[in-house]
């Protein structure tokens, strides 16, 4: 199949009409060149949307390129300082912590070509770099995928200098918008799945079956799970203290701890070996933790399980919560961020706001597998309306027409 085919796969998934509104589109920003940077090319939700999206966008004639940029260690752990202080966590922010961010910034600008029309630049790792980057006649945008609704102030005001020089900005929700910005054109768009990925693809009941196998998970047995980083945001120990409330229950219930590692995330093993150690014993009685998974296995252990949590204390969107409601798999997750665009309660899962609440829920869910089916083919629906790759690629071109013309 051909470059100029790519759109075509997602023809049985998503119509006719479409595909033919994105190639009337695509057409009108023919030949347009973006650059996406970003700090990493794996893990976490916006990897996984650029390696969709970049090579969807230059089927269609776009220019699409991605860089991610390079840093010591040191760097990512300020950064995740700046993630965590950004959605909230009170934390120190030293002179020093700002210069090395700066620097880093201002000498990997150097390592950059800009010719491109639009430059995305994702999260707050390489906001600084508009400042050390000849801007030429590219249109600049800053795309935010965190949650900021309670930013640390010290932190915001490190980061709003930078971003008040981008031409626009995107945010996950309107929720997320910070009022003290100046001059900028805002946009709103939700990040998506890509429903033919490795992680979203439909995979056989042959392999599904293999692969829970080979990792140790017994199919008879009822198995709730979370797909998330090992991060404080995600709440993994809460999750563990659902697990024990359903236990009593439920003797033989499972809980798949799914995560995985960053490079711009340097929490990830002092987090797991947290959980490690709080889950104790009961890593023998039935919770299974899984780390650096393939996506076909993460697709088929969501598609083994019964109930997927997302007890996120902050979350930007959610993207665990969008796939596991592809598959058609209920969802308790809670009410924050982006998670309540998807998870309609009542009607695609169950919002919560507490450890007895999530255990409540998911024990409803467990003891009426009718519901969970009922859930879950609504969930499936609800995001194939309104949260899959084509729809972000159609906002995007979109977007490129709108700073283009203007």
């Amino acid at each position: 199949m051909d470059e100029s085919s790519k759109l075509e796969k997602y023809r049985p998934i998503t119509g006719i009409e479409e595909e033919a509104e994105i190639r009337q589109l695509a057409d009108r920003v023919n030949g347009a060149s973006i650059l996406h940077v970003n700090s990493t090319r794996s893990g976490g939700g916006v990897a996984e949307i650029l390696k969709s999206l970049i090579p969807l966008a230059n089927s269609l004639g776009l220019r699409a390129s991605w860089e991610v940029i390079t840093a010591s260690p040191r760097f990512f752990d300020i950064t995740k300082s700046i993630h965590n202080a950004l959605q909230g966590m009170n934390l120190p922010l030293t002179r020093e912590m700002k210069d090395t961010y700066m620097k880093v910034n201002q000498s990997y600008a150097d390592t950059l070509t800009i010719d491109q029309d639009v430059v995305m630049i994702h999260d707050p790792q390489p906001a600084p770099l508009i400042r050390y980057t000849k801007k030429g006649k590219a249109k600049w945008i800053w795309r935010c995928h965190i949650d900021l609704s309670q930013p640390n102030s010290d932190y915001w005001l490190l980061v709003r200098q930078f971003v008040e020089r981008y031409d626009a900005l995107i945010f996950s929700i309107e929720d997320f918008v910070k009022r003290d910005l100046r001059n900028s054109r805002l946009y709103i768009m939700s990040p998506c799945i890509d429903p033919l990925s490795e992680k979203n693809k439909e995979v056989s009941e042959k392999q599904i079956i293999g692969i829970a196998r080979r990792l140790g998970i017994d199919r008879e047995l009822p198995i709730i799970t979370q797909v998330s980083r090992f991060d404080p945001w995600k709440d993994p120990l809460g999750v563990i203290d659902v697990y024990r409330i359903i236990r009593r229950s439920i003797p033989k219930l499972q809980l798949l701890m799914v995560g995985g590692s960053a490079q711009d995330d340097p929490e990830g093993e002092i987090w797991r070996k947290k959980v490690l150690e709080y889950a104790g014993k009961d890593i023998d009685r039935g919770v299974h933790l899984l780390t650096d998974l393939t996506d076909l296995e993460v697709n088929a252990l969501q598609r083994t399980s019964d109930v997927i949590v997302q007890k996120s204390i902050r979350e930007g969107f959610g993207l665990t919560v969008a796939e596991a409601l592809w598959k058609g798999i209920p969802v308790v997750a809670t009410n924050v961020g982006g998670i309540p665009l998807q998870v309609i309660d009542g009607v695609t899962g169950y919002l919560i706001g507490s450890t007895q609440d999530a255990a409540d829920r998911i024990l409803s869910i467990l003891r009426k597998p009718e519901l969970g089916d009922k859930l879950g083919q609504r969930g499936k629906e609800h995001i194939r309306k309104n949260f899959l790759i084509t729809r972000h690629l159609k906002q995007y071109l979109k977007m490129h027409l709108d700073l283009l013309q203007n």
